[in-house]
């Protein structure tokens, strides 16, 4: 799954550079989304689905899983979709490299940026290889086979798609290799800013870490952070919101009876899911009592606001 970059995207910790792609495109849109919601049961094994889309009435009506060009992981993504399509009558699309370059064409921004964005952010984990013999294949080379296979298909990939092509430069450039393999950029010996230990890397590189577990243990402690932060504002502006909701709507309020809540507080419930990004009761509620409950109970807190008004 194009796995590697992990982090969090406005409350939700989203497992790749490609799903981000996904979510800020339907951020664009304003197209509201779940992630990874619910559980599948499709026979032969659990399946968890990556993005849920919703009708008015809170029913599933399409689910869409991301997965990396990697063409065996598509198809057992595709035959889990498959599965839930025919057993929960639910519409599915898989989406890779290719889709969502489709999808980006009339976009302001572009897949590649938007990838990059997601790389280069201090809130994702860090996937690269470790340098020098640090790395698992330093100093093992390719046999002759496989350098005829890595050619053609570079070839290939250069002739029908110049951003690859530019991508794969930049990344030669910035290893500090020549074609040939002759180091042309020195290394030098740094402190992992997380353990202490000390590493190898080029000289030019912002690397602070030395693995990928520092990096993705630092990232996440501030993706958390940030997140925490960030729900505990989202909390009180859903009170206040609601307050002021109940208070301009005081008539409807006051004449809704304990066993017609949902009409009424709907268009309140859509309101919060399209300012505040949620559409979960439970947390509605907990953002008014600090613990999740009911309908009943909101509906109580909003007519007695809406009374000392």
């Amino acid at each position: 799954m194009n796995r590697g970059y992990a982090g969090f995207y406005k409350g939700r910790y989203l497992r790749s550079s490609y799903e981000y792609a996904y979510a800020k495109f339907l951020e664009h849109h304003s197209i509201p989304w779940g992630y990874e919601d619910k559980d599948f049961d499709i026979g032969y094994k659990i399946y968890k689905p990556d993005f849920f889309f919703y009708d008015e009435y809170g029913k599933v009506i399409k689910i869409v899983e991301i997965k990396s060009r990697n063409n065996k992981a598509k198809e057992e993504a595709q035959r889990a979709l498959n599965a839930i399509k025919n057993l929960y009558n639910i519409k599915c699309e898989l989406i890779s490299y290719d889709e969502l370059l489709n999808i980006y064409k009339d976009l302001p921004f572009s897949l590649t940026s938007t990838i990059n964005e997601w790389i280069e952010s201090d809130k994702t984990t860090v996937n690269k290889s470790l340098a020098g013999n640090l790395n698992g294949h330093y100093n093992m080379k390719h046999s002759v086979e496989a350098k005829i296979k890595i050619g053609n298909h570079t070839k290939k990939l250069w002739a029908s798609n110049s951003e690859a092509k530019e991508r794969m430069l930049t990344g030669l450039r910035n290893s500090g290799l020549a074609q040939k393999g002759k180091i042309k950029t020195p290394r030098e010996t740094r402190e992992c800013l997380s353990c202490g230990t000390n590493f190898e890397t080029l000289i030019t590189s912002d690397k602070k870490y030395c693995s990928n577990h520092c990096s993705g243990q630092i990232a996440i402690k501030l993706a958390t952070e940030a997140y925490l932060n960030k729900r505990s504002s989202i909390h009180y502006d859903i009170r206040e919101y609601i307050i002021k909701w109940s208070i301009e709507n005081k008539d409807i309020v006051q004449a809704t009876p304990l066993n017609k809540i949902k009409t009424t507080i709907k268009p309140l419930l859509d309101e919060i899911e399209k300012k505040f990004e949620v559409r979960d009761i439970r947390v509605v509620s907990k953002s008014v009592f600090g613990e999740a409950k009911g309908r009943k109970e909101l509906i109580k807190f909003m007519k007695d606001i809406s009374k000392s008004v």
